[in-house]
């Protein structure tokens, strides 16, 4: 066989090596996603903003959460994703309003402009350490699935309503 030849199956060889390394690092960088374990770029733990499904929030004292569905949505009066959330859920009201719960989260005085956005809503107003206490929010706009007193979803969209 020629130099050629050898230098050919050399490189062959190089990328399927890569190939494979490559891949294996896809797969386990997938699977850390998966477990929760998501790192930031100096390789730090991202730490949760939202709860994990299967949190028990039936024993909150402020809102029956323990029979039904309901949608939990938690709004700050200063930050901008709130505000376009809240701008979303108070556009498409009629599709929201029948299950949905939303916490405005910061004093009475702080959230005074956002609640007669909330016409309709079921509201109330709690402070941002009782939010992480209460629902292991840590992270606004926080948007939770309950069912029958248990988180079984969490995200910071709304949901798609069919």
């Amino acid at each position: 066989m020629s130099g050629f030849a050898y230098a050919a199956v050399a490189v062959v060889g190089a990328v399927a090596v890569l190939n494979l390394v490559l891949t294996l690092a896809l797969a386990r960088r997938l699977r850390d996603m998966r477990a929760g374990h998501a790192h930031d770029h100096d390789g730090e733990p991202i730490p949760e903003v939202l709860p994990a499904p299967g949190l028990d929030v039936s024993g909150f004292p402020h809102a029956d959460l323990t029979t039904g569905r309901r949608t939990v949505v938690m709004l700050t009066p200063t930050c901008p994703p709130c505000q376009t959330l809240l701008d979303a859920l108070t556009t498409d009201a009629e599709r929201y309003r029948h299950d949905t719960l939303v916490f405005m989260i910061g004093t009475p005085a702080e959230t005074a402009t956002m609640a007669p956005r909330l016409t309709g809503f079921d509201t109330a107003t709690m402070s941002e350490p009782q939010a992480e206490k209460e629902f292991q929010v840590k992270g606004f706009p926080a948007v939770l699935s309950v069912v029958d007193g248990v988180v079984v979803d969490s995200s910071h969209q709304l949901p798609v309503l069919a």
